[in-house]
């Protein structure tokens, strides 16, 4: 366990209406980890999950946050993890699915009862750090590991290291870039699955000037999931990531307000 503790008192408890799902990139630093979390105080409700991507490892262990449960791959240094907060444990049943490798993790939550407004007692969250191997063109984590065929509600996030017209339509992409990324979204539109993230949304601004800034931490929900979709946000404070805390919002289809109809 990284030798660090935080402060008493986590803020206010996550809303059990509202499922708020933080995703970041922590560039595996434990100050931006720390930032992260402390920002959470100053919000009118505490995220139930927070899926880190890159988070600080020694060890093969990750740092501890009071009123958090975390859950990570079991291997020497886990590049994802979750962060899920205790009263949403003492509501639903999470259970982590990972392979032997430090790129990724499947969270299945259930509960006995219908979830969050649904007929569906339970649903699954993919977390991802993807990375280039040595051909550009392949990344560490497959479209198919990524994108399973499920009949529950999935969401999947992550530092994906993918560019495409679907998320900046307006800028110029190489062919190369263009080819890496087609078999992720055509594997995720042959199953429904839509992007949450608003076109041209940057999600990535680099902390120097050597490369451009770009959309590369994604979200993406398969059908059974879209109705739960209230919001995506950049409100949180920077970290000191060159990665933009992003929030995601979930809340049942009757608590979701529906469009104004024209006069």
């Amino acid at each position: 366990m990284i030798n660090h503790r935080c402060p008493d008192g986590i803020g206010p408890a996550p809303n059990p209406q509202l499922l708020s799902i933080v995703q970041h990139n922590c560039l595996g630093s434990w100050d931006v980890f720390l930032s992260l979390f402390e920002s959470f105080r100053e919000a009118t409700t505490y995220p139930s999950l927070v899926l880190l991507q890159d988070p600080p490892v020694n060890k093969a262990h990750l740092p501890s946050f009071n009123g958090c449960k975390s859950f990570f791959p079991h291997v020497r240094k886990p590049r994802v993890a979750a962060y899920v907060h205790l009263s949403f444990l003492a509501l639903f049943s999470v259970l982590p699915r990972f392979k032997e490798v430090e790129d990724i993790l499947a969270l299945d939550v259930s509960s006995q009862e219908p979830l969050f407004g649904t007929n569906f007692h339970s649903f699954r969250l993919i977390n991802a750090y993807s990375t280039n191997t040595r051909n550009h063109r392949v990344h560490s984590v497959s479209p198919d590991g990524l994108f399973p065929t499920l009949d529950v509600p999935l969401l999947v996030v992550g530092d994906l290291k993918i560019h495409n017209p679907f998320s900046h339509p307006l800028r110029s992409w190489s062919p190369r870039e263009i080819g890496s990324s087609t078999p992720y979204f055509e594997k995720a539109a042959e199953d429904g699955l839509a992007l949450f993230n608003p076109p041209g949304e940057y999600t990535r601004l680099p902390l120097v000037g050597r490369t451009r800034p770009s959309g590369i931490d994604l979200a993406f929900a398969n059908p059974l999931l879209l109705p739960l979709f209230k919001s995506w946000e950049v409100s949180l404070p920077a970290t000191g990531s060159d990665h933009v805390p992003i929030t995601i919002n979930l809340a049942p289809p009757t608590l979701i307000p529906s469009p104004r109809r024209p006069r």
